[in-house]
């Protein structure tokens, strides 16, 4: 008999049933100290959302302070977190005094703030109408897309067959989709123990619940990878019959190639491009995206093989890390080091 086949048959054996594990908690995180004129973004490296606008201040060359918010322990329910942003989300921008929540809304204020030939433009220049509503509708589109439900979804979905890059490999997959339940549980106990903005955080709880039983069903997670897919066929043909432009909107790049870019920079670390744009399927699409990877600001918004890494070597479970899996992370996480 195995071990788990024993301890399955102690556990039906026992007279008093088993007791729940408890309901984790937050760490005691304790805000941190800036400068009262100090520009500070509360990110995570792998939120969708926080690249964008990592992104757009690399790209209009703003200094900045990064403050990467510990979300798999939940740092952004913590009370200091929260007094920033009651939502408990990331990006939150700080400036100085003034607080910024939301990408969007933290987008056009750095538009609006930093205008002067330094930062660069990441709108249409002039008064071309047509060039700027065509950023708009390519913004909308693809901020329709659920790119958390997407993640989420590939890695339920074994079915789909793809090649994801680190950090999202292996049992790293499995150590998400755990966690992702752990923080689920954190945001449950903020919500009966918040005294105030308590129903900023039942909304989250709802959108929550809801994308669960989006990407558990195999059916409605089609439906996202066929929005995707129809994005992403769109576009392809938009630069077919626009030979000679270089990004989506004119021969400039804009917020809309800001957005279209990370969103192919995440369908390809899940694994995603033999699935839509490879092999000759979208070769618009292809091009686009080995072009989008070689802006400065994209190499800086990646984080490096290091950070990877060590990701992988934290998010790996114990037992994965005892056996020959061990040897492989554990001699890249020498090298990374020694290469730090």
């Amino acid at each position: 008999m195995s071990k788990n086949e024993v301890d399955t048959a102690a556990t039906s054996l026992s007279p008093h049933p088993p007791t729940p594990p408890p309901t984790p908690t937050p760490k005691e995180f304790v805000a941190p100290v800036f400068k009262d004129d100090s520009l500070v973004l509360y990110f995570h490296p792998y939120n969708f959302h926080s690249q964008k606008v990592i992104l757009i201040l690399y790209e209009k060359n703003i200094d900045f302070i990064p403050y990467a918010i510990d979300l798999a322990n939940g740092e952004q329910y913590s009370a200091w977190f929260l007094n920033l942003n009651p939502k408990g989300d990331v990006p939150v921008l700080q400036d100085g005094t003034f607080v910024i929540p939301n990408s969007n809304h933290i987008i056009s204020y750095l538009d609006n703030k930093f205008r002067k030939d330094v930062h660069g433009v990441l709108k249409p220049r002039g008064n071309n109408v047509d060039e700027f509503k065509k950023m708009e509708f390519y913004e909308n589109i693809i901020s329709q897309l659920p790119v958390g439900a997407l993640s989420l979804g590939s890695f339920i979905h074994e079915d789909l067959k793809l090649m994801p890059k680190p950090p999202f490999i292996g049992p790293i997959r499995k150590s998400c989709l755990r966690n992702n339940e752990k923080v689920y549980e954190m945001l449950k106990r903020s919500i009966e123990e918040a005294e105030t903005n308590k129903t900023s955080l039942l909304r989250k709880l709802d959108i929550q619940d809801r994308r669960k039983r989006l990407v558990q069903s195999r059916v409605e997670f089609q439906k996202i990878l066929d929005a995707v897919n129809n994005v992403l066929r769109y576009i392809d043909n938009d630069f077919k019959e626009n030979p000679g432009r270089e990004w989506l909107v004119s021969n400039e790049f804009s917020l809309a190639d800001v957005s279209f870019g990370l969103l192919l920079h995440r369908l390809y670390q899940l694994g995603f491009e033999n699935y839509y744009w490879t092999y000759g399927k979208l070769p618009y699409v292809e091009s686009y995206f080995l072009r989008f990877k070689k802006r400065e600001a994209y190499q800086k918004v990646i984080p490096s093989n290091f950070k990877i890494l060590k990701d992988i070597w934290q998010n790996t479970p114990a037992n994965y890390k005892i056996g020959a899996g061990a040897g492989f992370l554990g001699m890249a996480m020498f090298a990374a080091l020694a290469h730090k």
